[in-house]
């Protein structure tokens, strides 16, 4: 009874709740830094990655408040955590930017420095913001995000090659993997040289045999 009477001093009691309160301002940043995320992606984000940077942002925040200014626990916990294998590809390198903008977020308000932790949220948050409209304002109009699959054939490429050659003036290859159905799953960030013609490009390319599930996105 006296050790439970012991843990309930003044000091462990206010050092508790300055810990409930980095926890409660990191999870109130990662809501902050995922709406920004909501609103500025161009598809429908996943429910599992967003969830995952509010996840992301607490946790790392309680991990450098373990840390503290010990080396040796530091160290114990980058071999702890070595076990971890990520194996979700990122599609959008803006989503691997979310993810450090909630890690150093949880960082500084683990390391003791909330309001570095409010202006940086904030700040960043804006300029995001910032971007993304720029981008809306000015951007191209015919970039497109485009993803098709075809059968397993070295040769592939050249069913479809005469049509990129016909439409586009700028290509590039962001993903390609194997479906469960053994099809080869391509997606492409391309340009047209007419942004009139995306109908034409799309009906053209889901016309071709062995092309199947065509998407075409702008953004």
């Amino acid at each position: 009874m006296q050790i439970f009477f012991d843990f309930l001093t003044l000091p462990p009691l206010v050092t508790l709740g300055a810990d409930a309160l980095r926890v409660l301002l990191s999870f109130a940043l990662s809501v902050f830094i995922v709406n920004i995320y909501l609103w500025t992606h161009a598809k429908v984000p996943q429910k599992s990655f967003t969830d995952t940077l509010i996840i992301l942002c607490m946790l790392i925040s309680v991990v450098m408040v373990i840390i503290g200014d010990s080396i040796a626990r530091a160290f114990s916990l980058v071999g702890a955590l070595s076990i971890i294998r990520f194996r979700t590809a990122i599609q959008d390198p803006r989503d691997i930017g979310f993810v450090f903008y909630a890690l150093g977020v949880g960082m500084a308000v683990g390391a003791g420095n909330p309001s570095v932790a409010i202006l940086a949220t904030f700040l960043i948050g804006t300029i995001i913001l910032c971007m993304y409209h720029w981008h809306l304002r000015f951007g191209n109009d015919n970039e497109f995000s485009l993803e098709f699959c075809l059968p397993p054939d070295k040769n592939a490429e050249t069913v479809y090659r005469p049509l990129f050659d016909k439409y586009l003036i700028y290509e590039r290859l962001l993903e390609q993997r194997i479906k469960k159905t053994q099809q080869i799953e391509l997606t492409y960030r391309v340009r047209l040289a007419n942004p009139q013609e995306w109908l034409a490009f799309f009906n053209e390319l889901s016309g071709i045999e062995n092309v199947t599930d065509v998407k075409m996105d702008k953004g």
